[in-house]
């Protein structure tokens, strides 16, 4: 029969192994769940779609093979480049605003413009894009707003533009 003190060094061996992989575990979940934001974050240094193997609930990919995203993807774009023009209690999704971006997304839209795939909400972001390749991003709380509406936002809505100095903080601590 196993003394008092063996079965002490086992009972507490099984409770620091139970305990390491308990911090293991939760420490995974919180890591992937900062991947997902770190993973926005780089691939929005990239003018190349994002999420290919990612599918909508239909089993429509969020990205056509010949790199069409999908209307919610297309938004979801759009809707993260507004995150570096506005102030908003929370943002998620994370892309930064460059030449290349805007003109792959008017690119798209040419793309699509008058087919069967043509977005619901096409004249709203083409207007948009139009503007922001002039470097006018006045309407980014208007944008903000209307596409988080559109995704039945609740916590987040954009209250202004920000100014030249906090825009410039928000680009050094996420790009």
């Amino acid at each position: 029969m196993p003394s008092t003190r063996t079965l002490i060094i086992s009972l507490s061996s099984i409770v620091v192994i139970v305990l390491g992989l308990t911090y293991w575990f939760i420490s995974d979940l919180d890591t992937s769940s900062q991947k997902e934001t770190v993973s926005s974050k780089s691939a929005s240094d990239k003018s190349e779609p994002i999420d290919q193997d990612r599918y909508l609930d239909d089993g429509k990919p969020l990205i056509s093979e010949d790199g069409i995203p999908s209307e919610g993807k297309f938004q979801e774009y759009m809707h993260g480049m507004t995150h570096q023009k506005v102030v908003a209690k929370q943002k998620w999704g994370i892309y930064q605003i460059t030449d290349e971006r805007i003109d792959r997304m008017l690119e798209v839209l040419d793309e699509i413009k008058g087919t069967s795939d043509e977005y619901e909400h096409f004249d709203f972001y083409l207007e948009t894009l139009n503007e922001w390749d002039k470097d006018n991003f006045q309407n980014a709380v208007d944008v903000h707003n209307y596409i988080w509406g559109l995704n039945g936002g609740t916590i987040g809505k954009a209250k202004r533009l920000m100014n030249n100095e906090e825009e410039q903080k928000y680009i050094e601590k996420h790009y």
